[in-house]
Formats: structure tokens, C-alpha cells, sequence
């Protein structure tokens, strides 16, 4: 094993900028691995026959051999001999093609792919996207899924649902290869993709044949490309904070021992729950993370990246993500999963929520937003929307975009652009689960009263909203928290039931019309929060929340939306006869429908919405 201080020379004397994997051209292709610890490397293509051809090493670690003639098409994989004379054969971790289960690394000629092309007008800020989860397999896998390409990458390309509801980004579960599926016959088993195997090679059970590398490259490229054509960018969940399998994983083949962190006593570090926790620290790994995030971005389109387990990554290494990102677009997002777990590095560096303010320009999802509202994961603890008050100082300043909270959290933000607010995802019960869990006794009808509120304090909460996929039509998974290994049965979306809660939907997508009308509730920045937005509890049950002097952000210059918690109607004592109406518990949208003198009383567990312009002034 490389001991710390081996380590320490690498990075001081090895560390390269050089450009890793393949170069391909007509007449010939040159690979280079990061190798700085091995006696000796081959590169093995297979052809009509085996051909071995010799790596030269160079410098800064790096080894090269060029091969004559056109690859395009040719499997190929390095043989590595290690000091101790150990032969390792593996595929290329800088591979960016590969046939069926990653059995071997292809060269191709990326120029002879699809070509994406870019959404635009590019976003101000991060808080005007509206981010909707989606894993490719769930959304279109059922039997009354309307595609034709099920299960697929081109399967989502041809749904409408996301860009009629009125998102603005997807977040796609993982889509670069991972393991737990065998792709030559997906549907004998199902796994979200955290199990990273390939980072640059987009995973192959999603696609039409998973042995054509230009097949798995240029069916997501088509679904990147027609989800831009229908105005919806694109964000990539990346897991680059562990590998599926250390010993057989590219990393350890090339140099063993080198990309994870390890204890003490010599045992790999599994802050990660999977016992090989990369280290992002050491220059060699970040350099990795940071030319992955480009190469997703310049060849694929991509809008944003949602780390998984971010808190496990260093704060170093992912302001180096964001100044990659921001030399190349400003406007890609990057966020992620801030959680505090222990991981052998000092916790000052760790790129946790308690380090937010180290990291100004990235997101963290907001557990004090999911935890107030829905519950604690940890335990049955009903959240303010089932009816548990106690929380209800709370949930007037995550409405306000959590940057002054009162309560003890590890939540360490300083602006609305830092929050990802939320109150369900792929992990852990759905916000419908949890509720037939917390309020057992009462009926759908009422359960879904209190999802939709759930839903519209989601969206109109400063900060950044993200919406799980089926979240806008009560999606269950028959209670089963952690679906990541469940069966299609559980995991898909069953489009009979989406069709279902078609008034209930259109709740949600005026909702989201208004959200995006007025940049009042999407502010940037804490001051103006402070300066425009009043969040307050005026009678038990009832959260005003009061916008006032916007009109040079939107078309209205007052807004008040009150939710209403109480199972009861509460009768409004403010005076709205100048105020316009433009939703309620029936109605949502842009549009006034309801003059302000008629409004009196807020229906049980509702969300009513009243503006002020100059028509009403």
C-alpha cells in the first residue's frame, strides 16, 4: 500500500495536467495512463486477434504509446505490471466508451456522435431553477408508460409530462455506468446507480444495445438534446465519493492504494457505507472529479451536477468543480448532499453544510427544510404539514430561505442560492408513505390536502425548490423507505395513476407559473429577503407569508399567500378588497380570477394566493 508520505511526493512531484484515456485520430490513437508506481504497462487491443503494444513512460507519472493505423471501434484494455510483478488487466479509467457490463474499453470517434445542442437563454441565478428528479428506468418502465422505448434513454425522450408541469431542470439518477445491473438483461434486476463503475461512459442498461458504444452515447445525447429542445436543462447526479469495488475498480489497477483514504491502521476508510471512499483531497483524484465534470459538460450538454454524499469530499476540491464549471458557463449548477460523516479528513475541510460558508457559490439539500416539514427521517416525528405545531418558528424562517435560523443546525448558509429546498426524494419514505405513517387515521382525501401544501411551501420557498419525481401526483412506494434495490413494481411510475390526479396537478404546474412569473420569490440574496419578505404566524395554523415593494421584480408589487394548516377553515381578518386572487384550494395560475373583496375565508389545509398591482391598487 502508498503510505502518507508517499502519497505526499506523488502529489508534490507527480501530479499532471496531461490528457488521460485515448486520443483518437484516423490515423492513429495515442493512450496515456497516470501510472507513477507500476514497472510496466501494455496496451492490449482486440481484433480480428490480440495485439500487446508497450507504454514509454514520460513524465509526471504519466505513460504513452501511440498506435498506428485507424481504432475506431477496437476494444481495448491495459495490462499493468506492478513492482512486485503482479499483472493487473483492466479497463481504462479515463474510458469514455465500452461495450455491455464494462468488459472491455472501445476507442470512438466522439466527432461522429450526436451533437447537443445548448439551452438558451441561460438562467440568472440558481434560484430560478425548479429541479425534478427523475431516474430514466422508473419514469418509463411501467406497462402504461406512453413510450415506446421503455426503460430507456430515448424512452424519456419521448415524455412531455415534465416540460407540461413546467420544471425548468432534471436531475437524472445516475447515467454514467454503474453495477448491480446486468446489461444485456436489465430487467432480471434493478439498482439506482450508485455503484459508480465507469464515470465517463454512460451506463448501458438504458440504452437500445448496450454492446454498441455509439449507441449508449448518442441515445443520451438524444435525450439531453430533445429535453433542451423542450426548454428543460439538464443536471447530472455524479458519485464520485466511492467506487462500486476497490480491488477490481481502474483505480487500483493503475495505482494501488493511492485514490481512496484509509485509517491508521492501514483499513480503507467507509464513511461512504461502501468501504472505499475516494480521496478527493490529493491532487490526482481531484484532477479526476474536476476533468469529468468538463468532459460531461463539453460533450454532453450537461447544466448541473447533484453530488451525492458531497460532505465527503473536500471544500478545495469542489470550489475547483464550480471555477471549472463557471470558466465554461456560470449558470451550471452545482449542489449536493452536505451531510457531516466522518471520513478521515479534518472536518474543517470537509465540503459539508457546517462548511457551506467556505463554499458561497454551491448548494446543499436543506434537511432542516425536509425534517420541519415532513418528519425526521430518523424517527416518526410528525412535521409541521402533519399537524405538529411545535415546529412552527421554524417553518416560517425556512420559508425565508434558512438563512437565519434560530434553531441548532449544521446548516451553515448564508444566501438562498445555498438551499436546496425539499420534502422528498429517491431516498427514504415518500412524502405520501410518510404521511399514511404519521397520520394513520386519516382519509386520502385529507392526506392529500396536506401533500399539496407540502408541495406549494416547497415551491414557494426562497431558495431553490426540488420536486421528486411523482411527488406532483402523491407517488408511493408502498412504504418502503429505501427502494434502491426494489423491484419495478415498486420503483415505477405507474402512468394510470398520473392521469388520476390531473386537477391536482394543475395545481402544482400554476404553482410553478407563478413561482417563475415574479422574481420576488427568487431572490439571490438574504437582503433582499429581508428588505421585500415578511414570514409570520398570524393565528394558530396559519403562515402568512407577505411580499411587499416588488414590482420592479414582477408584474405585482404586493403578494400574500397564506397557508392554512388547520384541518378547519379560518376566516381571513386582513383586508384584501384591493388584492386580487390567483389561487386557491381549485385554482392556481397568473392570471386574477377572484377579486379581493369576495375573499374571506381559507379552506382547510389549502394555499391561497392574493396580489396587489396597479389594477388593484
Amino acid at each position: 500500500m502508498i503510505t502518507n508520505k508517499m502519497q505526499q511526493v506523488i502529489d508534490e512531484k507527480l501530479h499532471t495536467t496531461a490528457k488521460l484515456g485515448f486520443q483518437y485520430e484516423p490515423t492513429a490513437t495515442t493512450f496515456r495512463i497516470w501510472a507513477p508506481t507500476i514497472k510496466s504497462a501494455k496496451v492490449v487491443l482486440y481484433q480480428t486477434a490480440e495485439h500487446a503494444h508497450n507504454f514509454s513512460p514520460t513524465k509526471d507519472g504519466v505513460w504513452e504509446v501511440e498506435v498506428v493505423g485507424n481504432l475506431e471501434a477496437v476494444n481495448y484494455r491495459f495490462e499493468i505490471t506492478h513492482e512486485d510483478n503482479h499483472v493487473r488487466l483492466t479497463t481504462d479509467p479515463y474510458g469514455v466508451a465500452s461495450t455491455a457490463n464494462g468488459e472491455f474499453s472501445t476507442v470512438v470517434d466522439l466527432t461522429k456522435t450526436k451533437n447537443v445542442r445548448s439551452l438558451s437563454p441561460r438562467i440568472a441565478q440558481p434560484t430560478d431553477a425548479i429541479i425534478y428528479e427523475v431516474n430514466v428506468r422508473d419514469f418509463t418502465i411501467h406497462q402504461t408508460s406512453p413510450t415506446v422505448h421503455k426503460g430507456q434513454y430515448l424512452g424519456l425522450a419521448e415524455i412531455d409530462h415534465l416540460k407540461d408541469l413546467g420544471i425548468t431542470h432534471i436531475q437524472l439518477l445516475p447515467i454514467y455506468d454503474f453495477e448491480g445491473i446486468d446489461e444485456l438483461d436489465p430487467l432480471t434486476s434493478y439498482n439506482w446507480g450508485y455503484n459508480p463503475s465507469q464515470y465517463n461512459v454512460p451506463e448501458g442498461s438504458y440504452a437500445t444495445n448496450p454492446n454498441d458504444p455509439y449507441a449508449r452515447i448518442n441515445e443520451l445525447k438524444t435525450l439531453i438534446d430533445t429535453l433542451h429542445a423542450k426548454g428543460l436543462y439538464v443536471i447530472m447526479d455524479v458519485v464520485y465519493n466511492h467506487v462500486y469495488e476497490t480491488k477490481t475498480h481502474p483505480f487500483n489497477a493503475v495505482t494501488p492504494g493511492y485514490y481512496y483514504r484509509y485509517d491508521a491502521d492501514g483499513n480503507q476508510i467507509e464513511g461512504s457505507g461502501c468501504g472505499s471512499d475516494v480521496a478527493s483531497e490529493r491532487m490526482m483524484p481531484r484532477q479526476y472529479i474536476v476533468d469529468s465534470v468538463k468532459f460531461w459538460i463539453n460533450e454532453y450538454g450537461i447544466d448541473g451536477f447533484r453530488f451525492d454524499l458531497m460532505g465527503l469530499h473536500d471544500v478545495e476540491t469542489m470550489n475547483a468543480v464550480r471555477a471549472a464549471c463557471d470558466a465554461i458557463d456560470p449558470s451550471i449548477m452545482v449542489y449536493g448532499e452536505g451531510w457531516h460523516i466522518a471520513t478521515g479528513i479534518p472536518e474543517e475541510t470537509q465540503a459539508s453544510m457546517n462548511n457551506a460558508d467556505q463554499m458561497p457559490k454551491i448548494a446543499h439539500f436543506n434537511d432542516v427544510f425536509r425534517n420541519v416539514l415532513k418528519g425526521s427521517n430518523w424517527d416518526e416525528e410528525p412535521g409541521l404539514i402533519a399537524g405538529n405545531f411545535d415546529a412552527m418558528q421554524t417553518g416560517l424562517e425556512i420559508l425565508a430561505g434558512s438563512t437565519d435560523l434560530t434553531v441548532e443546525t449544521n446548516l451553515n448558509i448564508s444566501e438562498p442560492i445555498q438551499t436546496v429546498n425539499y420534502v422528498e426524494c429517491h431516498d427514504d419514505h415518500t412524502f405520501w408513505d410518510r404521511l399514511k405513517i404519521s397520520n394513520p387515521n386519516e382519509t386520502d382525501a385529507t392526506l392529500r390536502q396536506r401533500h399539496l401544501l407540502a408541495t406549494a411551501m416547497t415551491i414557494f420557498a426562497q431558495g431553490i425548490p426540488f420536486i421528486h419525481g411523482g411527488q406532483e401526483f402523491f407517488r408511493t412506494k408502498g412504504g418502503i423507505k429505501n427502494s434502491y434495490q426494489s423491484p419495478d413494481d415498486v420503483n415505477a411510475i405507474n402512468w394510470d395513476e398520473v392521469a388520476q390526479y390531473e386537477s391536482e396537478m394543475a395545481l402544482v404546474s400554476g404553482w410553478l407559473k407563478i413561482r417563475k412569473s415574479h422574481g420576488a420569490f427568487r431572490f439571490a440574496t438574504a437582503n433582499l429577503i429581508a428588505k421585500h419578505l415578511t414570514v409570520s404566524n398570524p393565528e394558530t395554523g396559519i403562515i402568512l407569508y407577505h411580499l411587499q415593494d416588488v414590482s420592479s421584480y414582477g408584474p405585482y408589487d404586493e403578494i400574500k399567500i397564506y397557508f392554512n394548516l388547520n384541518t378547519t377553515a379560518v376566516k381571513i381578518t386582513d383586508d384584501l378588497s384591493s388584492f386580487g386572487l390567483i389561487a386557491n384550494d381549485v385554482r392556481s395560475g397568473i392570471d386574477v380570477f377572484i377579486a379581493g373583496s369576495t375573499v374571506s375565508t381559507l379552506t382547510p389545509l389549502s394555499t391561497t394566493i392574493a396580489i396587489k398591482n396597479r389594477v388593484y391598487h
